[in-house]
């Protein structure tokens, strides 16, 4: 830890050394550069960026199209220590190298909120990403103000609403190679002095950047088509009361996936098939993914003399079918159909002092109804190959592809869960440069879940025989039924003390508590007892986590430049992890502790009227603490491996990015804008059990966009390219299912440029 304090004080000086040297030669030009002040809403109140006690990056809308950010994916090129990363069922998302897996029991780690409504659920990152009026990612337990399940971050996503004049946009996008066609548009209306209405749609079309070679399908995937509507009303009744209806859908339909066989199987290896990552691969499953996301929210600010009262309703859920070639090859051997509905019910009532005073506060009380029904269902085809590999000669290969046994498995999963909290933050200010935020959130939460497993004879509903159920349960796959009820409370608190040095430097210092839920497996397919078992691992512990950090936050060169750096320190108890068992299925259980150290450093220095640069810079260290009853590498003979001392998946020491904008008049009327970005990330494990096949080795990419429009924005054209270098990167690795000996990633998107038109009424 001394080592990295010293690292980030010594980084910070340079830089500032650097700015202030930058600083006294546009004094000399006789220039006064500004920047501008950045606004967020992470502690619930309309703040500077400069005076929020919290390690955030910001994104207003601008930034985001001149960054061509697409998707929650697209954010991790630009904010130290994020990843979202897509796996072969679900999206990851990870914040300081802690994440969750894809299950469907788990809450994210990371709270992802939209207008103020908490969506817990991985599929519920697929919503609509449009006509945003800001982001802000928040690094680190967020439990306070966003509640249990943001422990190692929480990303608000702030939608536009109805403005003053009337306003409207048309935007288009096309190119390739994966022949992109993307729509886009909003208008907005003021119908009168108090009432407004804001509708905004995005269509998007393309064909995939991946070719599926077999002969069954030969096609480009993975292939998306994507349709996203929302319209917000806006009701301001008095000058005290301001209120907004937001209703938004988005449908999103998913041809292919981006899973690739990397390293031969013992099946994959006799066919002949490619077995190289290269962007072609060959599943014979005509894989497809469709989700309708649904959000419904209401928010209600009455203002008096005392405070803000605030209410936030809201009805969100998705319905989903997805059919997935588990085995992401030739063979027919686990083609995975699972059908998803979820529904949730919040209610927040919160209050919040005007600000100002020498004690400040926040109190309120949450509560959030949900139920979920997850049904999965396939034909089992079970080789010689998947029990072990006999060789790759000709007697070999024909042993391995001989069918052991068949059967169809059906899965059904049902869970449902009532939390209700209450919490209050309040801020003491000593004085004007000292202050402290003491926090307290109590948790009261209930879930009850249910899981079955039948297991039947091929095209028949009677159960499998004792042959076939004796090869199957070898292979950690049985028929059960499991139902359980938990019901956990918790409470946590947080501690800051704000301490501004100086009028351009404010310092802090935060210690908190934040908790993940626990929750029951989903997806495992067995109930055995001892460690690994479906049985005892049915239920998982809450996720505790007990922060520290330390940070500051400078504006520099008289106001041209700032640069903001935090040290964290995080110790995690009962980690969820969701790792690969080696057969056919995945397991979830509460590792162990692990900690999870780092600094991250941010910088904006406007360098003249025309040049804009920013930079971000983050070290991370992450160890497992105590985890003897990890997962092996596929390949070992071990059914248990000791991760203790190691480091953990989608943990990179070192990723950063740095961006400049370039802006130049071309005529009275017409403005040339050209932003360049570049992102780094260190060599980093994929898979949780840390085999070395899914190793990612260190890479760069760059981004770049050519824009020339009309200075008062009513029309652009814009050139982009993304992924310039062409740098093939792996999100997810993992190893082959029911097939011995090999391992597969999911390709991340390759090298694409495209046109972007917009006209401005």
């Amino acid at each position: 830890m001394q080592k990295v304090l010293t690292g980030a004080l010594t980084l910070s000086a340079l830089m500032s050394l650097s700015v202030q040297s930058m600083a006294q030669t546009e004094a000399t030009a006789g220039k006064k550069l500004q920047l501008e002040e950045v606004l967020v809403t992470a502690q619930k109140r309309m703040q500077s960026l400069a005076d929020v006690p919290v390690s955030v990056t910001a994104f207003d809308g601008d930034k985001l199209k001149k960054a061509g950010i697409e998707n929650l994916s697209d954010l991790s090129d630009y904010t130290p220590n994020f990843k979202m990363v897509e796996g072969g069922l679900l999206p990851n998302v990870y914040m300081r190298g802690v994440g969750s897996g894809s299950n469907q029991g788990f809450e994210l780690s990371v709270g992802i909120f939209s207008d103020g409504v908490h969506l817990g659920r991985p599929h519920q990152t697929r919503g609509a990403f449009m006509d945003l009026e800001r982001v802000e990612v928040l690094r680190g337990p967020q439990s306070i103000l966003f509640g249990k399940n943001a422990i190692a971050g929480a990303l608000s996503l702030i939608s536009a609403k109805p403005g003053d004049e009337l306003e409207s946009y048309f935007s288009g996008m096309t190119g390739g190679p994966d022949d992109i066609q993307e729509f886009s548009a909003m208008v907005s209306l003021p119908i009168s002095d108090s009432f407004g209405v804001r509708a905004a749609f995005r269509s998007r079309d393309e064909d995939g950047y991946m070719y599926n070679e077999n002969p069954a399908l030969d096609r480009d995937e993975p292939g998306v088509e994507e349709f996203s509507g929302r319209i917000t009303f806006g009701w301001d009744p008095t000058e005290a009361i301001k209120s907004s209806l937001k209703v938004e859908k988005t449908n999103r339909v998913q041809r292919g996936r981006q899973f690739e066989t990397s390293h031969a199987s013992a099946l994959t290896g006799c066919s002949g098939e490619n077995v190289t990552l290269d962007g072609i691969k060959n599943t014979d499953t005509e894989e497809f993914a469709e989700i309708d996301n649904y959000n419904v929210t209401l928010n209600v600010d009455v203002e008096s003399a005392a405070g803000t009262f605030t209410s936030v309703t809201a009805a969100s859920g998705f319905d989903s079918e997805d059919l997935f070639d588990g085995d992401s090859s030739s063979f027919n051997t686990v083609p995975l159909l699972g059908m998803e509905e979820y529904d949730q019910l919040s209610q927040e009532f919160r209050f919040t002092s005007p600000g100002g005073e020498f004690m400040d506060y926040i109190f309120g009380a949450f509560y959030q109804s949900s139920e979920m029904v997850f049904d999965e269902s396939t034909p089992l085809v079970v080789r010689n190959g998947a029990l072990a590999d006999a060789g790759r000669d000709p007697l070999g290969c024909m042993i391995n592809m001989q069918t052991n046994v068949s059967a169809d498995l059906d899965k059904n999963f049902y869970m449902n869960s009532d939390a209700w909290s209450g919490f209050v933050q309040l801020t003491f200010n000593w004085s004007e440069t000292l202050r402290t935020t003491l926090g307290l959130r109590y948790v009261r939460e209930e879930k009850e879940g249910f899981r079955e497993l039948f297991l039947y004879q091929s095209g028949t509903r009677n159960n499998v025989d004792p042959v076939t159920g004796a090869v199957l349960s070898a292979l950690n796959i049985e028929a059960h039924e499991l139902h359980r009820i938990r019901d956990v409370g918790v409470t946590l608190p947080s501690l800051n003390v704000q301490w501004n040095a100086t009028p351009d430097v404010m310092t802090y210092f935060t210690a908190t508590q934040g908790a993940k839920s626990g929750s029951f497996d989903a997806r495992n397919n067995n109930a055995s007892e001892g460690p690994g078992g479906g049985g005892t691992n049915f239920e998982f512990e809450d996720e505790l986590a007990t922060a520290y950090e330390l940070g500051a936050k400078m504006a520099l060169a008289d106001g041209a430049a700032e640069l903001n750096f935090a040290i964290y320190h995080v110790k995690y108890e009962e980690m969820q992890v969701s790792v690969f068992d080696g057969v056919a299925g995945f397991v979830v259980s509460n590792a162990g502790s692990a900690l999870t150290q780092g600094v991250e450093v941010d910088s904006r220095w406007l360098l003249s009227e025309s040049f804009m640069l920013t930079g971000s810079l983050a070290y991370l260290d992450f160890e497992w603490l105590d985890y003897r009853e990890g997962p092996c590498v596929a390949t070992d003979d071990e059914d248990i491996c000791d991760l203790t001392g190691k480091q953990n998946q989608q943990t990179p020491k070192w990723s950063a990015s740095l961006s400049g904008t370039y802006s130049v008049p071309l005529s009275s009327s017409v403005m040339l804008d050209f932003t360049a970005d570049v992102s780094y990330k260190d060599r980093h494990f994929t898979s949780g059990d840390l085999d070395p096949r899914g190793i990612q080795d260190a890479y760069t990419k760059v981004n770049a966009r050519l824009a020339v429009g009309e200075i008062n924005g009513r029309w652009s054209l814009a050139l982009v390219g993304k992924n310039l270098s062409d740098e093939m990167t792996v999100g997810i690795g993992s190893p082959t299912v029911l097939d011995v000996g090999g391992f597969r990633g999911t390709l991340e998107p390759l090298r694409s440029y495209y046109l972007e038109g917009r006209v401005q009424f």
